[in-house]
């Protein structure tokens, strides 16, 4: 069974097979670190510089070196830690467990361990939801947080993963992310030109290869089961919602949807905020992945709160 087309356009063949491997697209004045916080080792990338210190946390089925594209202009002006989520990248995989407790705890020990000094944190997606929790439970740690994703709206797992063609789809996608881990460079970033959908350009270089990074890199613990996953997406969808009301940090909630809502054009609105420490932008007409695919906009308006 194939998760998409079996057959793939030549020009973009010919493309990704000269896309470089992760090693050589990662700038080189980076330092790479493997500490051990929260009784797990954990895998990050550093800038460095004597700037503000903003923090870096992915989403689910990513990995620290998916903020590539963004990370080389952000880090102009700051110094920037992008860390490896447990059972993602590099870090540990997730044998000792794997909740939304765990993972702000992960990077509150990390940021312990690193000795920052009250850093900015930006999350997208899961990582947004850890960088709400890590805020809530330890706000002496942070200084802002920026959130992108953590209350997309989602489809209704109940109905969604039960579907026979999801079901389908998904059992298709878990076979290519297995057949990932067996695959050298090259064959990788053929096989994942089924991830781009129809009529839809390639990503560059720096938003592909570290896309692929992440998928070769997951736990496939963490995605065997879809039911699970989408049952803990629903929970910590309403645990998110909760828990922005006890933020007392500034903040800035980027929202938009799980899927484009239409070929319009993307722009932004600032809507009202129901508490004094929020800036509230939507991206209308936009996808979940707001920070890849409107990278100029999205660095735009993180750069803008930070100013402020």
């Amino acid at each position: 069974m194939q998760f998409a087309q079996p057959e793939y356009p030549t020009e973009q063949i010919v493309q990704v097979k000269n896309y470089r491997r992760i090693e050589e697209l990662i700038p080189t004045h980076w330092s790479e670190q493997y500490i051990e916080a929260n009784s797990i080792k954990q895998h990050l990338y550093r800038t460095g510089g004597q700037k503000p210190q903003l923090v870096l946390l992915h989403g689910f089925e990513e990995c620290a070196i998916c903020w590539l594209q963004i990370a080389k202009t952000l880090e102009q002006d700051y110094d920037l830690i992008m860390i490896d989520a447990r059972g993602h990248g590099l870090s540990d995989r997730a044998a000792s467990g794997f909740s939304p407790h765990q993972l702000s705890e992960d990077v509150a020990s990390l940021l312990r361990m690193l000795k920052l000094d009250r850093p900015h944190i930006l999350g997208f997606s899961l990582g947004a939801d850890t960088a709400i929790r890590l805020a809530v439970t330890y706000p002496e740690l942070v200084s802002t947080i920026i959130v992108s994703g953590a209350n997309d709206k989602a489809p209704q797992a109940e109905n969604f993963v039960n579907s026979p063609g999801y079901q389908a789809w998904y059992q298709a996608f878990v076979e290519y992310l297995k057949t990932l881990k067996t695959q050298n460079h090259e064959e990788r970033m053929i096989s994942s030109l089924r991830l781009v959908p129809p009529g839809v350009p390639l990503p560059a270089e720096d938003q592909y290869v570290p896309m692929v990074e992440g998928y070769a890199h997951i736990d496939l613990k963490l995605v065997i089961q879809s039911d699970v996953l989408w049952s803990l997406v629903s929970k910590k969808y309403e645990e998110t919602r909760q828990l922005q009301a006890q933020l007392t940090c500034p903040v800035l909630l980027m929202y938009s949807e799980s899927f484009p809502t239409s070929d319009a054009e993307v722009t932004l609105r600032e809507e009202p905020a129901e508490r004094p420490n929020e800036r509230i932008v939507r991206f209308v007409n936009a996808g979940h992945l707001i920070y890849r695919e409107h990278a100029e906009q999205f660095i735009k308006v993180v750069k803008s709160f930070l100013a402020s």
